[in-house]
Order: structure tokens, then C-alpha cells, then sequence
């Protein structure tokens, strides 16, 4: 499941409450413990020191691209070659398993602007309907594109305190789906876009999945 250089989300909580975002990656597994970097704070880039018993959520994607998680705790610094931290890890059964074989899509309004590879031919400048690591669906008021064709995208997505960074991605027209009179859903696959930048957009429909669950409860 893990495997060394696998890279992981880490939160830290107190209660329910997620009080920072890092990521870091393994540097070594046992059976019980993983072993990894220093973790570094995803807005200021900052390593980020624990004191031991810290209580964090981790998250990673695997292999086959679905999202698992446990909660665990700092157990100690450690040198192996370099200094590391020793974190709990639990037996396979008692991972959580965030998503299957498909991509969890949210329905979420963002920036988007979406480049024709033809530079002479007009952007789309709008706002996503929904987001997945597989995709969009993106509002448009005409047809603009063919079924098939590859579009440059460039997407915003929010992070904390206002930050926001902005994700690259070759993406390929998939449909329109008319709404109403005068609006189209355009749908639209990702075939080229990095690692990290999918990982970035999983772990955002994650959150927003986490805080709509929260709100529903309250």
C-alpha cells in the first residue's frame, strides 16, 4: 500500500478542528510505524517541527489512484541517515478508504480559463459546475469547441487564508449538455496533468466533501 518516496498529506487536528496542512513523503515502513521527512507547511514552505504524541491525519493516493487515510501520532524524531519522524501506522483493514475506482467529483464554482492550442482562436474565460481528479464540467453560453479537441487549462483553486494556486493541465472536450436556454455544460477529461497538481485537486474534493459531511451534522 505504502511504499518508500510514496508522498503523503498531513494535518494536524485538534478535535475536529484541522489546524495546519503539510506534506511530506516516506522515507521508510515497517509493519507498524512509517518513517518520514520533515514535513513541510503547503502555504509558507516551511518545515514543520512536532513535538512527540502530536495526533495528525494522513492521506495518499495509491497506486491505482485511491485516496486512503488513517489518523496516527508523532511517536519520536529518529536519525536514520538523516532526522525523521516515527509515525504509527495501522494494518491494512483499518485504512480508510476514501475513494474507489472513479474520481470523487464536488460540485464547486472556480476560476478556470481554457486556451484553444489554435492561439488565434479566442480563450474561454469562466467558472467550473463541478471537479474531480479525472475532469470538469465547466459553464459556457455557446458552443465554442469540438468533441475531441485538446484545450490548455488553467485552473484556480483555493487553498487557506485566501491563497489560492493555480493548476496547468491538458485537458480533451468530452461533451456539451445543454442547461437551459442559454447555457451549456462543457465536460472535459484531463489527459496531461502532473502528479501533484492531480493529488492538489483530489485532496480538494476530499476537504469539501469533509466540510459538507461537517455542516450536514451540525
Amino acid at each position: 500500500m505504502l511504499s518508500v518516496g510514496k508522498k503523503l498529506s498531513i494535518e494536524t487536528v485538534k478535535g475536529e478542528q484541522i489546524e495546519e496542512k503539510l506534506h511530506s513523503k516516506v522515507f521508510d515502513l515497517t509493519n507498524d510505524h512509517v518513517f518520514i521527512d520533515y514535513p513541510v507547511n503547503q502555504q509558507t514552505g516551511r518545515t514543520h517541527y512536532f513535538i512527540e504524541n502530536t495526533k495528525v491525519r494522513v492521506s495518499f493516493v495509491s497506486d491505482h489512484e485511491v485516496v486512503f487515510q488513517f489518523y496516527s501520532e508523532v511517536k519520536r524524531r529518529k536519525w536514520q541517515g538523516m532526522a525523521v519522524l516515527e509515525l504509527d501506522y495501522p494494518q491494512k483493514d483499518e485504512l480508510m478508504k476514501i475513494q474507489r475506482r472513479e474520481y470523487v467529483r464536488v460540485n464547486t464554482n472556480l476560476d478556470i480559463a481554457l486556451y484553444p492550442l489554435d492561439e488565434e482562436r479566442e480563450p474561454l474565460i469562466s467558472c467550473t459546475l463541478d471537479i474531480s481528479g479525472g475532469g470538469i464540467a465547466v459553464k459556457a453560453h455557446e458552443i465554442n469547441f469540438n468533441e475531441g479537441e485538446e484545450l490548455d487549462l488553467m485552473i484556480v483553486l483555493p487553498l487557506e487564508a485566501n491563497q489560492y494556486i493555480y493548476l496547468d493541465a491538458i485537458g480533451e472536450v468530452i461533451r456539451y449538455s445543454q442547461m437551459d436556454g442559454s447555457s451549456w455544460k462543457l465536460s472535459i477529461k484531463f489527459n496531461s496533468i502532473d502528479d501533484e497538481k492531480r493529488e492538489a485537486i483530489i485532496k480538494f474534493c476530499f476537504d469539501q466533501q469533509l466540510q459538507r459531511r461537517r455542516k450536514l451534522k451540525s
